[in-house]
């Protein structure tokens, strides 16, 4: 005889009511599922209500990055500039001590450059150049005399702007991760440089703690100028205003300076051009003289920037500028996860130039490296990728100089000029970018000088259509 056996069957759900259940007991059991599900649908809305407006209010995360003096700093500002104008000029006396000591290191660089008993050596007619400071005029020697209070002045601006202030450390960097190879096909030699002669970079900690300092001075009631040590310095600035100037237009001085190949004014934070204004006792930085001011730090920054006014008021833009010598790169990964764009600056000034940190390695050479490191990121994958090849106008500077771009970039083969280099360069970077590219991703390049607020606002106005867009397809809202 053939048993069959009954299917095990599945718990049932919801489970049966209870028969004994009374009506009075069912209406409470009614009422009570009814206040959890209006409860329930509160909390979902609440939620959802929440998410829409931290999407309204987010305008995006964006990534600096790029090789120390690349002009992250300048653009960050530009950002400032365009999205709160008003927060940016509230902090323009800020700036002023900066600006003042920006001036100040360029003039005491100048005299100890000229009073230098070890001049650099001449490529030329060794006849031609004074080797020491015994072949000064004398009214040169007077002028840097009557200059020497500027040391003690450059002391106290430190002092004021931060006590714990140190010089930028320079020392050689692990070889980069990237392979050489993969970039000498552009034909960029290390050993085509040019020596930096300049005055060592003074750096701040990150996170604006010169700011904070002066912004507390102020929540006092007391302007930083009024501060006894930043009014002794302005004074004395002021006073020796007309030696700074006929320093700087001295020939003597120019011609050591040309003959050195030291171009000061293509240095960030030159203002040897307007010394009468900057040294005034009432001068008040305005915008693009913070565009220029130079303030070197080390670590990274995260900057929130809420929109003023316009369809986007109050929408928060957070910019991190993270540092770009070579023994600061290796905190950049922690970034690539949560940012939608990336901006990345390409000096093109630099086909002439090395790095601060390692003089064999060729500044555009780095460039490229970096760049293509992180085009191949796949951390990056899904992010925009915005490229700034800046210092368009220091390109055009030295090109119509005389300095030949071919005799550094073997490979080019074109004229001398802006345009055609510029458009070689573009080339080439777009090239890497979809050499290298995880996946086949849109870039938006853009030939910049970063100075040039009206021309920068027009391609911040883009990027921000860009990473809004960005983002309203990525939360499924476009």
């Amino acid at each position: 005889m053939t048993v069959k056996r009954r299917a095990p069957q599945a718990p049932e759900w919801p489970p049966a009511l209870d028969e004994s259940e009374t009506p009075e007991e069912k209406k409470n059991r009614l009422k009570a599922e009814a206040e959890a599900r209006k409860v329930s649908e509160m909390i979902d809305k609440q939620l959802e209500q929440e998410r829409t407006q931290r999407l309204k209010k987010n305008g995006g995360k964006i990534l600096l990055l790029g090789q120390a003096e690349s002009g992250k700093s300048t653009v960050l500002k530009n950002f400032q500039l365009y999205f709160a104008p008003k927060a940016f000029q509230k902090e323009a006396e800020l700036w002023r001590p900066v600006i003042h000591l920006n001036l100040v290191r360029s003039i005491n660089f100048v005299i100890s450059f000229v009073s230098s008993s070890r001049l650099p050596p001449p490529r030329e007619d060794k006849a031609r150049r004074p080797s020491n400071s015994s072949q000064l005029n004398p009214e040169l020697r007077k002028l840097c005399i009557r200059l020497a209070p500027l040391r003690q002045v450059e002391e106290k601006l430190i002092s004021l702007l931060s006590g714990r202030m140190v010089p930028a450390r320079k020392g050689r960097s692990k070889r980069d991760s990237v392979d050489e190879d993969d970039v000498s096909v552009y034909s960029l030699p290390d050993s085509q440089k040019e020596p930096q002669k300049l005055p060592q970079e003074i750096a701040f900690p990150s996170n604006g703690g010169w700011k904070v300092n002066f912004t507390s001075m102020m929540g006092r009631g007391q302007s930083p100028f009024e501060a006894n040590e930043g009014d002794q310095a302005t004074r004395i600035l002021t006073t020796l205003t007309n030696d700074m100037v006929a320093l700087w237009k001295d020939q003597s001085v120019q011609m050591l300076l040309k003959q050195a190949e030291i171009r000061l004014d293509e240095q960030p934070g030159f203002f040897l051009d307007q010394i009468k204004r900057i040294a005034h006792e009432a001068y008040v930085p305005q915008p693009d003289d913070i565009l220029k001011a130079r303030v070197t730090t080390f670590g990274p920054e995260e900057h929130t920037i809420v929109v003023e006014s316009g369809p986007d008021s109050s929408k928060e833009w957070t910019i991190y500028d993270v540092g770009g010598s070579r023994s600061q790169r290796a905190v950049w990964a922690q970034f690539f996860d949560d940012v939608n764009a990336v901006i990345f600056m390409a000096p093109m000034s630099g086909f002439n130039q090395v790095l601060a940190e390692d003089e064999s390695i060729n500044r555009l050479t780095d460039s490229l490296r970096i760049w293509q490191a992180i085009c191949s990121n796949k951390l990056l994958a899904d992010v925009e990728f915005i490229l700034f090849l800046n210092k368009l106008d220091i390109l055009e500077t030295k090109l119509s100089s005389g300095i030949q771009f071919s005799s550094f970039v073997t490979s080019y083969t074109g004229k001398n000029e802006t345009k055609p280099v510029a458009k070689y360069l573009l080339e080439v970077f777009v090239s890497l970018h979809q050499q290298y590219s995880p996946k086949k991703r849109k870039i938006h390049p853009h030939l910049t000088c970063a100075v040039d607020t009206k021309a920068t606002a027009s391609i911040i106005g883009r990027i921000k259509d860009t990473v809004l867009v960005k983002i309203l397809t990525d939360t499924k809202l476009l």
